[in-house]
């Protein structure tokens, strides 16, 4: 459980789990990048200067939750890269589509940070938080409503209120991802959003 402004936000129904296990990459569409998984970890590298996403063929309605392990691999320590409310890749434009990008050490300045893509005019970025090479990190990200909001080991690191969010027809894809770095994820989970809107006031005490 966790709160974004006067929500509180919990987990609820678990709906994909990938342990990335034989078969895994049935279950993805690869963008760009040289991507493997060896005992439940899923390695990934690019090495240009550009970045590659992979996104689940399966599609999340509504608000969600993803909840991975991540690390970015020395001497890389840039781009750990992940997507929500995600259309997927547009091969016309050889870019990803519409959806919200989010990662840790990222921006070319070790940002952390939630933008709106292709627009990218909506962003939230934070310059305090700054990831270690070689340490795994336990990321919760996702959006609520009209919220976007990225979890680093239990602590709210980035929060993006969108005034016109992304909608549309159907369902949305996640993503995970690198730019120009060498990253690592394992035991992904995406589960329901649940919320609900909590009275928030001071009591003074002096």
């Amino acid at each position: 459980m966790f709160y974004l402004r006067d929500q509180e936000v919990n987990a609820g129904e678990l709906l994909f789990r990938e342990d990335f296990s034989e078969g895994w990459k049935s279950r993805w569409e690869i963008t760009g990048g040289e991507w493997n998984a060896k005992d439940g970890v899923l390695d990934g590298l690019y090495r240009g200067n550009a970045g590659g996403l992979i996104y689940t063929n399966e599609q999340f309605p509504g608000n969600i939750i993803m909840d991975f392990y991540g690390k970015l691999i020395a001497p890389c320590n840039n781009d750990l890269n992940f997507s929500f409310r995600a259309k997927g890749w547009d091969h016309e434009k050889d870019d990803a589509a519409q959806g919200y990008i989010a990662g840790l050490n990222g921006w070319w300045k070790k940002r952390t940070g939630i933008e709106r893509y292709p627009e990218c005019v909506l962003y939230a970025m934070n310059g305090s938080f700054v990831a270690e090479s070689d340490r795994e990190y336990h990321i919760q990200a996702g959006i609520v409503d009209s919220m976007c909001f990225i979890l680093v080991d239990g602590e709210l690191i980035v929060l993006l209120s969108d005034p016109d969010p992304i909608r549309g027809e159907g369902s949305f894809r996640v993503g995970l991802g690198t730019y120009c770095s060498h990253v690592q994820f394992r035991d992904l989970k995406i589960y329901r959003a649940e919320n609900r809107t909590v009275e928030l006031a001071y009591t003074p005490d002096f």
